[in-house]
């Protein structure tokens, strides 16, 4: 049976924490409130109930939660709802909800990102070098050509009636 999953939108009330294992591996904690915040018949905001929880993301994902979120941000989060359970220093056995985050990110809504693709950029790279082989071979994109360009090779202008070249 799979976890249940949460999809929403949340205030972040804390930084970030973020920590490494023993092992080398990155985990962040997160701590999100959801609220159910309106306006009354005056048009004043009131806030209605508040649903509290810890989120949690480990490695990669952990790192860039950490180095592109801060305290009072809106985000949008995904995740699956788990209970954790540990042992307090009396020696008391406790548990709680918490939420593995599988996406999260700033919501737009009264604010602005600017998106930064993270990793390498393998994929466009790769795209990049095969662009540069296939034209270095002679095989150009046949679909790159204006259409005067086709009819001063003596092809058809029109793009609605020009068959693909293969």
């Amino acid at each position: 049976m799979t976890l249940p999953t949460l999809n929403g939108t949340a205030r972040l009330i804390d930084n970030p924490e973020l920590r490494f294992s023993p092992q080398g591996k990155a985990v962040v904690r997160v701590r999100l409130a959801f609220n159910a915040r309106r306006k009354d018949d005056s048009g004043n905001w009131v806030d209605g109930d508040t649903f509290f929880i810890d989120g949690k993301a480990f490695d990669q994902h952990a790192e860039r939660i950490a180095e592109s979120l801060e305290k009072g941000m809106e985000v949008v989060v995904s995740g699956r709802l788990k209970t954790d359970q540990w042992t307090t220093r009396e020696g008391e056995k406790r548990s709680g909800p918490s939420l593995l985050l599988d996406a999260v990110g700033p919501s737009l809504r009264f604010a602005t990102a600017k998106v930064t693709k993270a990793g390498t950029g393998g994929g466009q790279q790769a795209y990049q070098q095969a662009r540069q082989a296939s034209s270095r071979e002679g095989m150009e994109d046949p679909w790159a050509t204006s259409g005067a360009a086709a009819q001063a090779a003596g092809e058809q202008s029109s793009a609605w009636d020009t068959e693909p070249p293969f």
